[in-house]
Protein backbone atom coordinates (compact mmCIF):
# COMPACT_ATOMS: atom_id res chain seq x y z
CA UNK A 1 0.00 0.00 0.00
CA UNK A 2 1.28 3.39 -0.91
CA UNK A 3 1.55 6.23 1.51
CA UNK A 4 -1.36 8.68 1.14
CA UNK A 5 1.05 11.54 0.41
CA UNK A 6 3.03 9.58 -2.15
CA UNK A 7 3.36 11.38 -5.46
CA UNK A 8 4.51 9.52 -8.54
CA UNK A 9 6.93 11.44 -10.73
CA UNK A 10 7.66 10.58 -14.30
CA UNK A 11 11.34 10.50 -15.25
CA UNK A 12 12.30 10.60 -18.94
CA UNK A 13 14.16 7.43 -19.89
CA UNK A 14 16.66 8.91 -22.35
CA UNK A 15 17.98 11.69 -20.11
CA UNK A 16 21.18 10.75 -18.29
CA UNK A 17 21.44 11.53 -14.63
CA UNK A 18 23.52 14.59 -13.79
CA UNK A 19 27.13 13.66 -13.03
CA UNK A 20 27.80 14.73 -9.51
CA UNK A 21 31.08 12.85 -9.17
CA UNK A 22 32.40 11.51 -5.95
CA UNK A 23 33.77 14.21 -3.75
CA UNK A 24 36.73 13.14 -1.71
CA UNK A 25 37.27 15.36 1.25
CA UNK A 26 39.64 14.98 4.12
CA UNK A 27 37.85 14.08 7.33
CA UNK A 28 37.55 17.14 9.51
CA UNK A 29 39.76 17.07 12.58
CA UNK A 30 37.79 17.68 15.75
CA UNK A 31 38.62 20.99 17.36
CA UNK A 32 40.08 20.94 20.88
CA UNK A 33 37.11 22.95 22.15
CA UNK A 34 34.58 20.43 20.80
CA UNK A 35 36.62 17.56 22.20
CA UNK A 36 36.77 19.23 25.64
CA UNK A 37 33.04 19.95 25.63
CA UNK A 38 32.26 16.37 24.62
CA UNK A 39 34.48 15.06 27.43
CA UNK A 40 32.87 17.48 29.88
CA UNK A 41 29.41 16.23 28.91
CA UNK A 42 30.42 12.72 30.00
CA UNK A 43 31.30 13.85 33.54
CA UNK A 44 28.40 13.79 36.02
CA UNK A 45 27.28 17.15 37.50
CA UNK A 46 28.77 16.42 40.94
CA UNK A 47 32.14 15.72 39.34
CA UNK A 48 31.94 18.93 37.34
CA UNK A 49 31.18 20.85 40.54
CA UNK A 50 34.17 19.27 42.30
CA UNK A 51 36.48 20.06 39.40
CA UNK A 52 35.17 23.62 39.23
CA UNK A 53 35.67 24.19 42.96
CA UNK A 54 39.16 22.71 42.76
CA UNK A 55 40.05 24.97 39.84
CA UNK A 56 38.64 27.98 41.70
CA UNK A 57 40.76 27.11 44.74
CA UNK A 58 43.92 26.82 42.66
CA UNK A 59 43.14 30.13 40.96
CA UNK A 60 42.52 31.85 44.32
CA UNK A 61 45.78 30.48 45.74
CA UNK A 62 47.66 31.66 42.66
CA UNK A 63 46.20 35.16 42.93
CA UNK A 64 46.92 35.38 46.65
CA UNK A 65 50.50 34.22 46.10
CA UNK A 66 50.97 36.85 43.42
CA UNK A 67 49.44 39.62 45.57
CA UNK A 68 51.18 38.72 48.84
CA UNK A 69 54.94 38.61 48.31
CA UNK A 70 56.07 35.24 49.65
CA UNK A 71 59.63 36.45 50.34
CA UNK A 72 58.47 39.28 52.59
CA UNK A 73 59.08 38.87 56.35
CA UNK A 74 56.13 37.68 58.40
CA UNK A 75 56.31 40.62 60.78
CA UNK A 76 57.45 43.72 58.85
CA UNK A 77 58.30 45.66 62.04
CA UNK A 78 61.00 43.10 62.92
CA UNK A 79 64.38 42.65 61.30
CA UNK A 80 64.70 39.49 59.16
CA UNK A 81 66.57 36.62 60.84
CA UNK A 82 69.69 36.89 58.68
CA UNK A 83 70.34 40.41 60.05
CA UNK A 84 69.56 39.78 63.72
CA UNK A 85 72.05 39.06 66.47
CA UNK A 86 72.41 35.62 67.97
CA UNK A 87 72.41 34.96 71.70
CA UNK A 88 76.18 34.41 71.64
CA UNK A 89 76.77 37.80 70.08
CA UNK A 90 74.57 39.52 72.66
CA UNK A 91 76.12 37.80 75.65
CA UNK A 92 79.67 38.48 74.47
CA UNK A 93 80.81 34.86 74.51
Amino acid sequence: MRHPLHVALSVPVGVPAPATGARHRKPRRPSPVRTALAALALVPPAGRLAVGLGAAGVLAATVLTAVVEPAAPVAPDRVPARQSSTFAQLSGK
